[in-house]
């Protein structure tokens, strides 16, 4: 546990350092100090402070504040002397702008874990990432737990929840290749390990690498076909024909893309294309999802004699995906990700809207904002609710605000802001108020989606 564990030892004495600054300045207004927030922002201010959970700072002789979850970190500014007689901000105990709670599980995790107390040290693992979802180190540290413990498919779990936040992180691979090792996935074990060899070259790993290459007698043959914005890996179980229409399909897709988006990915866009068994053994994936695209596009397609229209739909959905993660950098909502990719894909079922209308008179209707993450972990029946909510706040966009205003939330969203920010800017209406419009409207609007592709 040492690659992760040591690491943060050394982090939590700097946040420490951090936090006393910060409780420092609340109570005196000296400092021009720089507020940056997660999505990228950065506010210059004149002086904050915190009040339960939420920070309070002033600009320019007004008082704003924001939940201290989106507060990424706090950058000093130069000395300069206060406005004569301004009032002082109330002084109270630091929460920590990193989210306290979050902190304070993984410090308990850490010490029970180190009086070898497993089980309590597990359960504050899990309260830090009820905290903070997101977090990699708590999944990879939670991880390394069940390891030890000898758990090894909930260790399996938690690195490759890791692994999806956090594809570069030579440790991450290094320990889920571990994981599937040890319980006797040795093909899989190599392709973590391979990447981790990649990411950072250590002769440690080297040796892990070369005995399971040669104790191996399951790997997995891809067959690669190169196209000019595609990289494709099939497997040998798979037709090569099948393989070259899927490839040729894409190309059609990138073009109409490209031109609807006003931009194109620079990268090739890597496709693997998967057994059923295969699939699942390198996804993990819930039942209900019918493909993925963490960065790479992988969609089983196991039987399948010739390209249907059923699959075409996979590969425009997925496709749309990657335009949308490349255009904005990586910062969009889950729920605008999906309703777009829906919405290219024309896959509005039959009754979607009367399903919408029960959930909002049951109560049921998740609030936008709380879609922003990651969905795999959700049951069939939530993902489902959020696959009609998604699509149908989307083409309330489009029908009420017109098809541009797709590409102008991406515009801004590429700029680092925030989806309230954008939203705001460019229909006039924050997350609560878009919320409440498009809610308020599915009683009465039951449109068809419109196809948002040329003919």
């Amino acid at each position: 546990m040492a690659p992760y564990r040591h690491r943060f030892r050394r982090w939590s004495l700097c946040l420490a350092c951090q936090l006393a600054l910060l409780a420092a300045s609340s109570a005196s207004p000296l400092f021009a100090d720089t507020l940056h927030l997660k999505n990228g922002r950065s506010i210059e201010v004149e002086r904050y402070w915190e009040e339960g959970n939420q920070l309070f700072y002033v600009k320019n002789g007004s008082t704003f504040g924001f939940s201290l979850s989106l507060l990424e970190r706090v950058e000093r500014g130069e000395s300069r002397p206060s406005p004569p007689e301004t009032p002082q901000p109330p002084e109270e105990p630091s929460t920590g702008f990193r989210n306290e709670p979050y902190a304070r599980a993984v410090a308990n995790a850490r010490a029970s874990a180190q009086e070898g107390e497993l089980e309590e040290a597990s359960r504050y693992y899990r309260q830090a990432l009820s905290a903070a979802p997101e977090s990699v180190v708590a999944r990879v540290e939670l991880g390394e737990l069940y390891m030890e413990r000898g758990d090894f498919s909930a260790a399996q779990v938690q690195l490759e929840l890791a692994k999806r936040s956090a594809p570069e992180d030579a440790t991450v691979r290094e320990l889920l290749g571990d994981v599937y090792y040890r319980r006797g996935r040795t093909a899989l074990a190599i392709r973590e390990w391979q990447k981790a060899l990649e990411l950072d070259p250590r002769a440690n790993l080297l040796d892990k690498l070369k005995q399971a290459l040669q104790e191996n007698d399951q790997d997995i043959e891809f067959d690669e076909l190169r196209r000019p914005h595609f990289l494709l890996h099939y497997d040998g179980a798979v037709n090569e024909v099948i393989g070259r229409e899927i490839a040729a399909a894409l190309e059609s897709e990138f073009e109409e893309l490209s031109e609807e988006f006003r931009f194109s990915p620079s990268a090739p866009v890597k496709v693997t294309l998967y057994t059923n068994r295969e699939f699942t053994e390198v996804t993990h994936a819930p039942s209900w999802v019918s493909a993925l695209n963490d960065g790479e596009i992988r969609i089983p397609i196991e039987g399948l004699a010739q390209l249907n229209p059923k699959v075409r739909r996979v590969l425009r959905h997925e496709l749309t995906h990657t335009f949308i993660n490349a255009r904005t950098g990586n910062n969009c909502p889950t729920w605008f990700q999906e309703g777009f990719a829906q919405l290219r894909a024309d896959t509005a079922p039959t009754g979607m809207y009367d399903f919408l209308m029960a959930a909002k008179e049951s109560g049921e209707l998740l609030p936008l904002w709380s879609l922003e993450g990651p969905l795999l972990g959700y049951s069939t029946n939530k993902a489902q609710l959020v696959y009609y909510q998604s699509l149908a706040a989307t083409q309330y966009l489009v029908d009420r605000k017109g098809r541009e205003t797709l590409n102008r939330l991406m515009d801004l969203l590429a700029r680092r802001q925030t989806m309230n920010d954008a939203l705001n800017k460019v229909i006039g209406l924050d997350y609560q108020e878009l919320q409440i419009a498009w809610e308020a409207d599915l009683g009465r609007y039951r449109p068809q989606p419109q196809i948002l592709r040329q003919p």
